[in-house]
């Protein structure tokens, strides 16, 4: 009787899962990408702001840090004001002082952005 219960159960649970995580996939904004330092130095800050203005936008690393080989993912907020645009300039600071630009990157097109 509990068996009979049950794997109805699991597979509305299946259903609703696989739904969730193609909804989630469906709304991602395509400018997300995932950076990856292939640098010898670890990265203290990012920055990421359209190409079109002058201002670097806020630190996307917060508090944190890229060592050498590792990536972190970019999520763009829904509330973020810049929707619509893809050409992107990316700063990056090395724990060492040294700066690393890219200017022009397509973010709606790319998918992993890599500073060596």
């Amino acid at each position: 009787m509990v068996r009979k219960f049950l794997t109805p159960l699991l597979g509305l649970f299946a259903s609703v899962t696989i739904f969730a995580l193609g909804a989630q996939l469906a709304f991602a904004d395509p400018r997300d990408f995932t950076l990856v330092n292939g640098s010898p130095v670890t990265l203290t800050h990012v920055y990421v702001s359209p190409s079109d203005t002058s201002d670097w936008e806020e630190d996307v690393m917060g508090r944190d840090v890229l060592n050498p080989g590792e990536s972190v993912d970019i999520v763009f907020p829904a509330s973020d004001s810049n929707v619509g645009k893809c050409l992107y300039d990316i700063k990056v600071l090395a724990r060492d002082g040294r700066e690393g630009f890219l200017y022009k990157v397509d973010l709606c097109t790319t998918t992993t952005v890599t500073f060596s």
